[in-house]
């Protein structure tokens, strides 16, 4: 079996942006002040250190574009106008140590939420160039699926720019068009590359992202687990070939609800290098067929082709 080798970095760095109409000249005083909850003890103990820094930065003085951010869903677009008419940010940067992601990442998100709760202001993640959610705040439990990948579909078919027929009505429509390229946007912070699928026809735009976002939690569990035996190099080699199953699925998603669709019979994607930082996700190297031939297939589990937003647990923090 052939392999793929990248670059691990030491250190990651991850950003987030409140924008408020009045963001106080000590920002980082302010989240002294509003901090609660299960990272209250956290934020208080990196707070002034590399691993999370809070600045204030108005219009004529950034070195970023908010124009550039964008909405992932939507709902979302009123928030993303706010953000990126915005002169005033607060901007939290996280300077961590590889061995400390997730949680160097959760903490300094879970402060990002903490200022736009005590300014009123609108959230983004510069890494990913997404506004977020609103959110009570940061849950614990990692998941992947709390907006951490960038992971949206482009609108083509919604704005009519795309007139592929439904497989389900022509069987031309199978392979109709190559219109979707997708890409994810945040493993980097994790010392990943990032992930891509190419050539992908409109109809089958869900079950693509679902496929990068399978890949990508199984990469994900498979670098952590690398990472707690304290390799000395920093690279590292993996298969070409991943076998992935229902419960990479449902990992992603974070829910200890599992219902199973279909048998657990495990699936298998093809990697590719393109550079050192992007890797491009496929069908196996064996199989007979387009792209979207293996998308509009029954090798995938049932629930990759339609849910685009799975129920997952309630999203409540928890005790630290």
């Amino acid at each position: 079996m052939a392999t793929i080798t990248f670059p691990v970095p030491s250190t990651t760095t991850s950003r987030f942006a409140v924008a408020a109409e009045s963001i106080p000249d000590d920002p980082a005083d302010l989240l002294r002040r509003a901090a609660d909850g299960p990272y209250h003890a956290h934020i208080a103990g990196r707070l002034g250190s590399p691993q999370l820094q809070v600045t204030r930065e108005d219009l004529g003085s950034l070195r970023w574009d908010p124009g550039h951010i964008k909405a992932a869903q939507p709902e979302d677009r009123p928030a993303a106008r706010a953000f990126n008419d915005a002169g005033r940010f607060a901007v939290v940067t996280a300077y961590s140590p590889i061995t400390d992601q997730p949680r160097g990442v959760q903490v300094a998100r879970a402060a990002a939420y903490a200022i736009a709760r005590a300014t009123g202001g609108v959230t983004a993640d510069l890494v990913t160039g997404h506004v977020l959610t609103p959110s009570p705040g940061e849950r614990t439990r990692f998941v992947l699926a709390d907006q951490w990948l960038g992971d949206v579909l482009p609108p083509f078919r919604a704005n009519g720019r795309c007139t592929a027929a439904e497989p389900a009505f022509d069987p031309e429509g199978v392979n109709g068009c190559a219109c979707v390229r997708l890409r994810t946007r945040g493993l980097r912070r994790f010392g990943l590359p990032e992930l891509q699928i190419t050539d992908v026809a409109c109809p089958h735009d869900v079950a693509a992202l679902n496929i990068l976002r399978t890949t990508a939690r199984r990469l994900l569990t498979d670098h952590w687990s690398w990472l707690a035996t304290g390799p000395a190099t920093r690279t590292r080699t993996i298969p070409d070939t991943l076998d992935l199953t229902q419960g990479d699925f449902n990992d992603f998603w974070g829910s200890t609800r599992r219902v199973h669709l279909t048998p657990p019979a495990p699936f298998q994607v093809h990697l590719s290098p393109l550079t050192s930082r992007l890797i491009a996700t496929g069908p196996p190297a064996d199989f007979d067929g387009t792209v979207n031939d293996w998308l509009w297939g029954d090798t995938l589990p049932l629930g990759m082709y339609d849910l685009l937003k799975a129920p997952a647990d309630p999203h409540l923090p928890t005790a630290a």
